[in-house]
């Protein structure tokens, strides 16, 4: 299970980028292919290194979650989180 829901933030490294623009470390990003067994101190630190030189400025949930959720790219998410994927696949076969 996900520990936060950074883990699916994280697993889309190109909507990072592209929300967050110059300055943004995309090497702070660890390369899981499972990001939902990153823990959630490791997550805010990381999203803390990656975004901390940006314009936008570091990290911040209120500030910047619902942006970045409605920018990742669902099929990205779901190769890199199973938990997503079978949310997904439950929700697909109930429509």
């Amino acid at each position: 299970m996900a520990q936060t829901m950074e883990a699916w933030l994280v697993a889309d490294r190109d909507a990072l980028g592209e929300y967050y623009g110059g300055g943004f470390l995309n090497s702070a990003i660890p390369d899981n292919t499972n990001v939902e067994e990153i823990d959630k101190a490791t997550l805010e630190s990381t999203l803390d290194a990656a975004t901390q030189g940006t314009q936008k400025g570091k990290y911040r949930k209120i500030q910047h979650a619902a942006d970045l959720l409605a920018r990742i790219n669902p099929r990205v998410v779901r190769t890199r989180a199973q938990h997503c994927e079978r949310l997904f696949r439950t929700l697909e076969s109930l429509i």
